[in-house]
C-alpha cells in the first residue's frame, strides 16, 4: 500500500526528521491560521485583536474536547501499523472520524447558540464584545470541519505520512493568507468586513482542507481506500481510542479553561494587559508549535515501534528528538529576551501594547526550554499509550496557576506581570516532572505491552 512509513526499520534519526518536519510545518500552518488574523487585525487597533484573540479561548476550547478522538487515532493507528494489523487502523480511523463529525455538529451549535453568554465570561468592554460575538458566531460555522482535520490528519501520521497533511493543510493556509486582507480591508466590490471578514477566510479554509483530505482519503494512492466518513459505530474499538485519548483531552480541555480563568484576571487591568496575553500567548506558539511536531512525530514513531515491539528504538528516538527540542527551547529563550520588541512589533502597532508585550516575552523566556522538554516527552507517553503521567502532571500545576494568580493579583504589588510569573514558573516544574516520568517509563519499557492489543 502506498502513502505510508515503516517507522519499525532503518536508520532512525533520518526517519524522525522526515517524519518530524512536515508535521512541524502542518501545526505552524494551524497556528499560522490565528496569526494571520492577528497580524491583519493589528492594523485595526488594539481592541480587534483583543475581540478575535479571546474568541479564540472558545475555538482553542473546541478543539481540545476532540483531542479525544485525534490523540487515540495516533497512537493506536501506529500501534496497528507496526503489527501490520491494517484492519484494526481502519476501524480506529472510522470510528473517531464518525464519532467526531457527529460530537463537532453538537458542540459548534452550541457555541453558535450561547457565544454572547460564553464571552461575557472575560467581561469585555462594549465594543470589544460586540466584535468578538460576531467573530465567534461566524467562525463557529467551521469549526465542525477544523476539528475533522485533525483527525484525518491523525490517521495519516499514524500510517508514517506526514507529507499529506501538511500539503492539504499548507493549501487552505494560502487561501488564507489570500482571503484575509481581501474580507477584513475590502477589495473592489467586497466591503470591509474586520473581524467577520477573518471569520469568513478562516471558515472557508476550513471547508477546502476539509474537502481535499476527503478526495485524498478515496484515492486510489490513498493510505485507506474507499475510506467511509460515516460507518457504524463500533463500541469495542471506540472504548480503546476514548482510554487513550480521553486524558489528553481532559488536559488540553482543562489547560483551555485555566488559560481563560487567568485572562479574565488579567482582564481586570484592562485592555491592553489582556491583549498582550492573548496575542503573547501566539507568539508562544511558534516554539510551541515547533515542539508540539517533534513530539507528534515522536507519538507515531514511539507507536509504530512499540507494536513492534522495538524497544531500543523507541529509546534512541526519544533522546534524539529531545536534544532538538532543547536546542529549539534554547532558540526561543534568546528570541523572545533579546528581540522582544522587535517580534511583539509584528502584532500590534500600539506603542503601550509593544511595550507591555516586550515584558511579557522576557518573562515567559524563562520557561521555553521546559515547555519543549515537557511537550516533547509527552509525545513518548502518548505513542505507548500511557497517555495520564503527562495528562495528569498538566492539569494539577496548570490549575495551580489560578490559586497562585489570585494570591499574586491579591496580595502583591506585581499586578499582570506576576501573573505571569506564575505561568512561566508552572512551565518550568511541568517540563522537570514529565521528563523524570519519561525517563522511569523507558527504563522499565520492556514491562508494557501495547494498549491496542
Amino acid at each position: 500500500m502506498q502513502n505510508r512509513t515503516d517507522l519499525t526499520e532503518g536508520p532512525i534519526f533520518s526517519k524522525l526528521i522526515k517524519l518530524s518536519l512536515p508535521i512541524i510545518g502542518t501545526s505552524f500552518i494551524q497556528m499560522a491560521y490565528n496569526l494571520t488574523d492577528v497580524i491583519w487585525l493589528g492594523r485595526a487597533g488594539s481592541a480587534t485583536v483583543t475581540a478575535v484573540t479571546t474568541a479564540g479561548f472558545f475555538m482553542w476550547l473546541l478543539l481540545s474536547i476532540f483531542y479525544c478522538t485525534k490523540s487515540g487515532t495516533e497512537t493506536l493507528v501506529a500501534q496497528s501499523v507496526g503489527k501490520k494489523d491494517d484492519s484494526m487502523a481502519r476501524l480506529v480511523a472510522e470510528n473517531a472520524v464518525t464519532c467526531s463529525i457527529y460530537g463537532s455538529i453538537v458542540m459548534n451549535l452550541l457555541i453558535l447558540v450561547f457565544s454572547a453568554d460564553l464571552l461575557q465570561f472575560f467581561k469585555l468592554e462594549p465594543d470589544v464584545m460586540a466584535e468578538a460575538v460576531s467573530y465567534l458566531r461566524i467562525v463557529s460555522f467551521g469549526m465542525c470541519f477544523a476539528i475533522i482535520n485533525l483527525v484525518l490528519s491523525a490517521i495519516y501520521i499514524g500510517f508514517g505520512n506526514s507529507k499529506t497533511p501538511f500539503i492539504v493543510n499548507s493549501l487552505g493556509l494560502v487561501i488564507n493568507i489570500i482571503l484575509d486582507p481581501i474580507l477584513i480591508f475590502g477589495f473592489l466590490f467586497i466591503p470591509q468586513l474586520g473581524a467577520e471578514g477573518a471569520a469568513i477566510a478562516t471558515v472557508i479554509s476550513n471547508t477546502l482542507v476539509f474537502s481535499v483530505f476527503v478526495f485524498k482519503l478515496n484515492s486510489s494512492g490513498s493510505v485507506l481506500p474507499d475510506f467511509r466518513l460515516f460507518s457504524r459505530v463500533t463500541k469495542p474499538v471506540l472504548a480503546k481510542i476514548f482510554k487513550v485519548g480521553l486524558p489528553v483531552s481532559i488536559q488540553q480541555v482543562t489547560f483551555c479553561i485555566f488559560s481563560m480563568y487567568i485572562g479574565r484576571i488579567v482582564s481586570a487591568y484592562g485592555t491592553i494587559p489582556l491583549g498582550v496575553q492573548n496575542v503573547g500567548a501566539n507568539i508562544e506558539a511558534l516554539s510551541w508549535s515547533t515542539a508540539l511536531g517533534f513530539s507528534t512525530a515522536l507519538t507515531a514513531f514511539t507507536g509504530q515501534n512499540f507494536g513492534a515491539a522495538e524497544y531500543d528504538r523507541i529509546r534512541k528516538g526519544y533522546f534524539f528528538i529531545l536534544l532538538l527540542s532543547l536546542s529549539l527551547g534554547l532558540v526561543a529563550t534568546v528570541g523572545f529576551v533579546f528581540f522582544g520588541e522587535e517580534i511583539f512589533s509584528l502584532f500590534s502597532k500600539d506603542q503601550e501594547m509593544v511595550a507591555v508585550g516586550v515584558l511579557y516575552l522576557k518573562i515567559l523566556a524563562i520557561s521555553q526550554i521546559f515547555m519543549c522538554i515537557e511537550i516533547t516527552s509527552a509525545g513518548g507517553f502518548y505513542g505507548l499509550g500511557k497517555t495520564k503521567p503527562p495528562s495528569i502532571t498538566s492539569v494539577l500545576f496548570t490549575g495551580l496557576r489560578v490559586p497562585a494568580a489570585i494570591f499574586v493579583v491579591n496580595f502583591t504589588p506585581y499586578g499582570y506581570a506576576g501573573v505571569w510569573w506564575c505561568i512561566s514558573i508552572s512551565s518550568v516544574l511541568k517540563g522537570i516532572i514529565v521528563a523524570s516520568l519519561y525517563f522511569l517509563t523507558l527504563r522499565k519499557l520492556t514491562l508494557y505491552r501495547p494498549v491496542a492489543s
